[in-house]
């Protein structure tokens, strides 16, 4: 000590405390929530933050995610029935398909559709209904896709495609 009252510090302790205090702060620094609140007494506000976060983005996954089921559920139960409705002998098939195979059990199924459609609301229970545009039905398009030139060659397993398309589409309107 000096001899007005005043302490004499030296370059190795101002020194020695910068560097304990900077010790002091590091390891507060990686010190995980609980260990602070038992160092410090206070509350962990942001680990509650955090916490409330996850809760609030988990809850809209799930909502999320049961909305989404929903709408694939409606899908898949509305494609069925379409199916049961539209097409002709259709059972439902685990492993096989619904093929069609002549020309005359294609044309067979189209019309069997055509009237189908046309008698939708004396077959459904249900809120099937035609589109309406300006009070009036809309139509059943059907619309048919040709390669305008093709070949099939079976001896070596080959097709000859033209890529040039006629394109045609008829309508029917609902009665």
């Amino acid at each position: 000590m000096r001899q007005n009252g005043h302490c004499r510090w030296s370059a190795d302790t101002l020194e020695s405390t910068v560097v304990e205090d900077f010790r002091r702060r590091l390891k507060y620094y990686f010190m995980n929530p609980c260990e602070k609140y038992r160092a410090r007494g206070r509350k962990p506000w942001k680990l509650m933050l955090q916490i409330v976060k996850i809760a609030i983005i988990t809850i809209q996954l799930v909502s999320f995610g049961l909305s989404n089921e929903m709408m694939v559920t409606f899908k898949d139960e509305n494609l069925t029935a379409f199916r049961h409705l539209f097409l002709k002998g259709y059972k439902e098939h685990r492993l096989g398909g619904y093929a069609l195979y002549t020309k005359s059990d294609v044309y067979d199924h189209i019309y069997y559709i055509i009237n189908r459609y046309i008698s939708l609301q004396n077959l459904t229970i249900g809120n099937l209904a035609y589109e309406r545009v300006d009070g009036e039905s809309t139509p059943l398009s059907l619309c048919q896709e040709f390669y305008r030139n093709s070949s099939i060659d079976p001896g070596n397993e080959t097709f000859d495609i033209d890529p040039h398309i006629d394109k045609g589409t008829k309508t029917q309107t609902a009665m």
